[in-house]
């Protein structure tokens, strides 16, 4: 094994478990959110966990260079200069879609859960777009959204005990599907506010780290492609 086959191997296992740990961060809000009221798109703990940034951004667009690089280590069918350069290639699509996990992870700690927001609760009031990038440099990154103890002072009326509004059912069409075995759950404010820092916190290094390993297997393939593998030639029938 030359080394650019062991630091690809090692490149490969690493994306795979971070492109895991991203779905997972994605869908732990997701998960939530429906436990609560057996709704999905309606009243998230935030809009930004619906732009899916772990589960397309950190995770799907990742996942490609996950098999062509674990394919082209050692004894793998495209261990190869042709297979080297395509995982190269790969992860420059990791690489985009890691950086629009990074970003809107961002957006997502600047901007606080939805409960610290006025009017509208669910997703109808989520106004993200790719517009927004030219204002970045604008977000407040104070986290007053966590240290202030009153987001749920904006819901009319707050139940008992601090727990988020249960009477959500009129505020949009929520999807239809089939109902499973998942048990209620109420999460108040404080928990809902370590939850959505915790989640996108926890995106947020992913991304960067992906894109770390994502540029690192760029490298290691395009040294792969130059330099040659370890694969041996097939002897040809005579």
């Amino acid at each position: 094994m030359t080394c650019c086959e062991g630091w690809t191997s090692c490149n490969g296992f690493t994306l795979l478990v971070l492109s895991i740990l991203a779905i997972c961060f994605n869908l732990t809000p997701i998960i939530i959110d429906y436990s609560e009221d057996g709704r999905l798109l309606h009243y998230p703990t935030s809009c930004y966990e619906w732009f899916l940034p772990g589960i397309l951004g950190g995770g799907l667009l990742v996942l490609p260079a996950v098999s062509m690089t674990l394919a082209a280590r050692k004894r793998g069918s495209c261990n190869s200069r042709c297979g080297m350069v395509t995982s190269s290639f790969l992860s420059l699509l990791g690489i985009l879609g890691a950086v629009y996990c990074c970003l809107i992870s961002i957006f997502a700690i600047a901007e606080g859960p939805l409960i610290c927001k006025e009017g509208n609760k669910d997703v109808s009031s989520c106004d993200f777009s790719l517009g927004n990038l030219s204002s970045f440099y604008m977000l407040n990154f104070d986290l007053d959204w966590f240290t202030n103890g009153t987001c749920l002072s904006a819901l009319e009326p707050p139940v008992s005990n601090g727990t988020r509004l249960a009477n959500i059912q009129d505020r949009i069409p929520a999807l239809d599907i089939p109902s499973f075995d998942i048990p209620r759950i109420e999460i108040n404010e404080e928990l809902q506010k370590i939850l959505h820092l915790t989640v996108f916190v926890g995106l947020s290094v992913v991304g960067i780290v992906e894109i770390l390993v994502s540029v690192s297997q760029v490298l290691a393939g395009l040294m792969g492609f130059l330099c040659g593998t370890s694969k041996k030639k097939r002897n040809r029938a005579v």
